[in-house]
């Protein structure tokens, strides 16, 4: 399982909702730089790009706090929302496909396919608020002023394209999410599972912060390039169109930039998604104690 305490379904659809959503409060001015570093340089050849410190002061100094917290609203309701399927679906996926095989224990492949369900179906279901999300962190790069707020962009969204625009680039994004949650969580329960059962370590801090580092760094390796085409699509303008689908998006980066534009942002990308896996598995492991002891 993913949390150390065993629960009804619908608890840990919850707990799986308010962990995340909590984690991002403190997570979210990374994320904003991820965005603005995989959007440097768009479909130009030039190789300097900004470090994180440098990505940080320049929307310090055009936006303040608010810039470094741009789409803040957006992203607790993204998290919050999401991962009640992303996290919340993991494990009744996961026991379904165990009574088909008849297995008391999940196998990695096993663990990998129900990550990979869930992070569809996340994705898919959720993918308007990833939309928003993006946009709002990369408003300065698109044109959005800072009074520009969610709702103002949704009703801009949908006069531009309708109900369909708010799911733009969903396919590219169910496979990032594919690649991110057939490897986070499995990742994060089989080095758990490790260092409790094999190293013998207590179930505490030391091994959740490992389990959800180490879990970071594989998922953003495996989803990175993926990322970085779905921050190009999202923030594409309709009176500006570069790419025609997430394949010319692909070829054209390639072609243009070269392969080591898939990992713009790395860096911000690890920074940000290990402090944030390392919260949300900390704040969902104390929120299903909490569940589990008084509910």
């Amino acid at each position: 399982m993913v949390g150390s305490y065993d629960l009804p379904y619908w608890k840990g659809f919850v707990a799986s909702s308010l962990g995340p959503a909590t984690a991002v409060l403190f997570t979210n001015p990374f994320e904003v730089a991820k965005v603005h570093q995989q959007m440097h340089g768009e479909l130009s050849q030039t190789r300097a790009r900004p470090s994180l410190a440098t990505v940080f002061r320049n929307v310090y100094t055009k936006g303040g706090i608010s810039g470094l917290q741009a789409g803040l609203s957006a992203a607790i309701a993204r998290e919050g929302t999401k991962n009640i399927f992303r996290i919340g679906a993991y494990e009744p996926i996961l026991d379904g496909l165990k009574k088909l095989q008849g297995a008391d224990k999940a196998t990695i492949p096993t663990r990998i396919v129900a990550g990979a369900a869930s992070g569809i179906l996340a994705s898919y279901t959720c993918n308007p608020l990833d939309l928003l999300k993006t946009r709002m962190q990369a408003r300065d790069l698109i044109g959005l002023s800072a009074n520009h707020g969610p709702i103002t962009e949704v009703r801009a969204l949908m006069k531009e394209g309708g109900v369909a625009r708010l799911w733009r680039g969903s396919h590219v994004s169910a496979f990032r999410s594919a690649l991110a949650t057939g490897t986070n969580l499995p990742a994060y329960t089989v080095v758990k599972e490790y260092l409790l059962q094999q190293r013998g370590l207590k179930d505490g801090t030391v091994v959740h912060v490992t389990s959800a580092m180490l879990a970071a760094f594989c998922t953003c390796v495996a989803n990175n390039p993926v990322d970085v085409l779905r921050s190009r699509l999202y923030n594409q303008q309709a009176s500006r169109t570069l790419y025609t689908s997430a394949w010319d998006a692909f070829v054209k980066v390639l072609r243009i930039e070269g392969p080591t534009a898939f990992y713009k942002g790395f860096w911000s990308h690890y920074i940000r998604a290990g402090p944030h896996y390392v919260l949300t598995f900390a704040f969902l492991e104390k929120i299903r104690y909490v569940m589990h002891k008084y509910t």
